[in-house]
Formats: C-alpha cells, structure tokens, sequence
C-alpha cells in the first residue's frame, strides 16, 4: 500500500496530460470537419478539340469540360481575345446539366480560335474557379492542347503561280541605235512644244478660272468597282477564284484609302496581326474584315469550291463592310476650266 501510494501523484499526472492531448485532437477534427479541404474537392476538368490537325485560318473548336458533385459552382470564365498565339472568334455560353447515378453537376463551354501560324501550337490550360459548400472557394486547371497547323500549299507541292526572278537585262552598245533613240526624243520634244503654241495662239480671249470639284471618297470608288464586277457575272462564267481575287483586292484597296493600314501589299496573316492593334477599327468590324479574308482565301489558296449562295454572302458582306465603315465627309480640289473672256 505504501508503493500505491507513492504512486498516486505519477497516475493522475499521466491522467491530466492524456485529458489535454484528447481536447487538442478533438478541437482540431472539429475544425478541420468544419473548414473543409480544398484538395479533397472532387473536381474533374479537361480540355479537349474536335480537330488537333488543321490549315491556317480554319476555326478550332475547344470543348471546355468541368464534372462536380452537386454542391458545387463551377465558372469556366470567357477568355478574352486571345488564349496564348490563338485569336478567339467565339466564346460560347457556359452550359449546365445533371447526370451520373450520384447527380453529378457536368459544366461545358465551347471556344472557337482561329491561328495564323503554321507549326505545332500549344493551347495552355485554362484556369476554372469553383466554390464549394464547406470547403470554400478554389482554382483547378484543364490540360494543355497541341494542334497542329498546315500551310496552304501542302508538303511536295510547288505554288504554280510563282515565277522565278528574271534575269538581268543586258546593256545595249549599239551607239548608232543609241543615237536614233535620242533624235527621236529630240523631235517628239520639238513637235510637243509646236503644239502647244498654235493651241495658246487658238485660245484668244479665253482666260483660265478655277471651281471646285468633288473629289471621290475611298466608299464611292469602292461601290463603282463592286458595281462592275457584279455586271461581269465571273461566278456564273465558271471564274470563281478570279472573282474572289477581284472583290478581296477591292476591300483591301479600300481598307488602305480609308483608315491607312498596308492592305494590299500584306499577307492575310500579316494584315491581322496589324488590324488587331489598331485602333481605327472597332471589335464588330474587325471581325468582319477576318471573316471576309478568310472565306476569300480558302477558295483562292485552299481550293475550296463556294456555292452561288456563298459567293453572295461575300458580296453582301463586303458592301456591308463599306456601309458602316464609309466617311461621310466631301474633300474638295481645284480644277482648271477653260471659260469664255467674251
């Protein structure tokens, strides 16, 4: 008994100190039952396309796809203009159902993109937000995508329209041929300035007075040309690719007139990558100028054979391009008029 009682003060020692360790635990699990654990969230995300081989300038549809249980609100947020090297066309609607046995919440939005560069591209992941009942709010990402973008003209084909450089010309030293050229310049100057004096000597009392003529706006020489080329019926001739090359130069010509971007003398490619930094041009139109471009250069490089609906479509939308674009103001200049003196 004395040995117990030795004891004792050891025993409930050991009794308060397993007491503690009991409250800490128990404290802790209710805590962390109550907070929640962010990386328990069972969130699936994947990211996939409907086509990884494609040619430059065709449309990539990225399927954007996100299964929780229900409980949880999953945002697949809009993009913006560009995911990394690739121009957003579309962004979709974000879409929601209920399926699976345990009534899992499937969440999916769709992307359209478009790249104007050739090679194996990379889409990064895209970053989707969730906020779950208990465990608070969160950040899960989607695979990266590689697609692999072609050029025009395919592996072994040669561009048939594309001549090599001539060669240099090579010096005349005929010095007699030389000397013929030079009379004959001589007695064209001596005949011109003949004219010109019995013509100021036929004038008599006329004097010269100036008006002011209208000069033609980018809009107007731009509605001429479609005037014709819609007279010329190319489409109906069988001359679809001439008459895709006639209307794209007749917009980019405008393009150049209107707002001062390099058009004609740029690739598509080229041309789009100023466009999308210019501000000159808003969203909508932007859009359209692409749109058109690219319908016109798959018939003229992809041989992508248009129906007749098509081919108008293209047609409609380049007026429509002008109508909204145009300049509605009137430059003037001065132009000589001959008037009678009497």
């Amino acid at each position: 008994m004395p040995n117990i009682k030795r004891f004792m003060p050891l025993y409930r020692l050991f009794i308060v100190l397993m007491a503690a360790v009991y409250t800490l635990l128990s404290g802790s699990a209710i805590q962390a039952s109550e907070s929640g654990d962010l990386n328990n969230v069972p969130i699936e995300v994947a990211a996939s396309v409907e086509k990884s081989d494609v040619t430059i300038g065709d449309k990539i549809n990225v399927i954007i796809q996100a299964k929780s249980p229900v409980g949880v609100n999953v945002t697949i947020p809009h993009p913006g203009d560009r995911i990394g090297e690739f121009f957003v066309k579309n962004a979709g609607e974000m879409k929601e159902a209920v399926g699976g046995k345990q009534g899992d919440r499937i969440v999916e939005r769709r992307y359209v993109l478009s790249s104007y560069k050739t090679g194996l591209q990379i889409i990064p992941p895209i970053k989707i937000k969730y906020n779950a009942e208990g465990y608070g709010e969160g950040e899960v990402a989607t695979n990266e995508l590689e697609i692999n973008i072609k050029g025009m003209i395919k592996e072994g084909e040669e561009a048939t329209d594309i001549r090599d450089i001539a060669p240099p010309l090579g010096v005349d030293t005929n010095y007699a041929r030389l000397l013929k050229w030079i009379f004959a310049g001589v007695a064209a100057i001596a005949l011109f300035m003949l004219a010109y004096r019995i013509l100021k000597k036929r004038k008599g009392g006329k004097r010269v007075q100036t008006r002011e003529a209208a000069k033609k706006l980018p809009h107007e020489t731009a509605y001429e040309l479609l005037e014709i080329l819609s007279k010329e019926d190319l489409v109906g001739k069988g001359l679809v690719k001439e008459y895709y090359y006639r209307i794209t130069n007749i917009l980019r010509h405008y393009i150049e007139d209107r707002f001062g971007l390099s058009a004609p003398e740029r690739t598509t490619e080229e041309f789009l990558v100023e466009m999308a930094y210019t501000n000159k041009l808003n969203t909508a139109h932007k859009k359209y100028i692409q749109e058109f471009l690219e319908k016109c250069d798959r018939v003229k490089y992809a041989k992508y054979g248009p129906s007749l609906l098509e081919s108008q479509e293209t047609y409609h939308l380049a007026r429509r391009l002008i109508d909204e674009t145009k300049s509605e103001g009137e430059e003037k200049k001065e132009e000589a008029v001959i008037v009678d003196a009497k």
